[in-house]
């Protein structure tokens, strides 16, 4: 049986569902890491920060949370090299989506008469996203900023809602290059 497409998840129309230690079966998380770039530096050792932030409210499945985190990363690694930034996730996927399946085919109306409203089984997990939130946020030199926006679009691409890519500091730096 194939998956549910995320536009089945993306709302928050439910109550949050996160306590791990109750549920059994949570399938594991596919993101594999939360820090990129340079590990060492402090962010401040960067004149630039930039940020990946939502319009909207939503949850974002761990999988296309781990797509845009690895298209905004090998674009940065391409472009940049390994040590010259440093670029977080800010998410974790602490929401617990559960699905309850039902019979699709020939003679699926008998079988599917099953409860209404059922609990259902984990699928996966999700992370709450809500207007204003930073999902990305990447530190850089000033003439490295034009690489890091288009990273930020790569990986705004992957991800539901509509986003917009912020200069929380160095704008000045950056206008002083164009």
């Amino acid at each position: 049986m194939a998956d549910n497409p995320a536009s089945m998840y993306r709302t928050i129309d439910k109550p949050s569902y996160t306590r791990r230690d109750y549920v059994t079966g949570i399938p594991g998380s596919k993101i594999a890491q939360f820090k990129m770039g340079d590990l060492q530096s402090d962010p401040e050792d960067y004149p630039v920060q930039i940020s990946l932030e939502t319009e909207e409210e939503c949850q974002i499945r761990h999988g296309s949370m781990e797509a845009a985190r690895l298209s905004a990363n090998r674009h940065l690694i391409k472009e940049l090299g390994e040590g010259n930034y440093k670029m977080i996730l800010r998410k974790f996927p602490h929401q617990i989506l559960r699905e309850n399946k039902q019979a699709t085919g020939a003679g699926a109306d008998r079988v599917s008469d099953g409860m209404r409203q059922a609990f259902g089984v984990p699928v996966g997990t999700a992370a709450r996203i809500y207007p204003g939130d930073r999902i990305f946020t990447a530190w850089c030199q000033p003439e490295e900023a034009a690489v890091v926006k288009d990273a930020f679009r790569r990986a705004y691409n992957k991800i539901t809602p509509p986003c917009k890519i912020t200069v929380e500091r160095g704008e000045e730096l950056i206008t002083q290059l164009e």
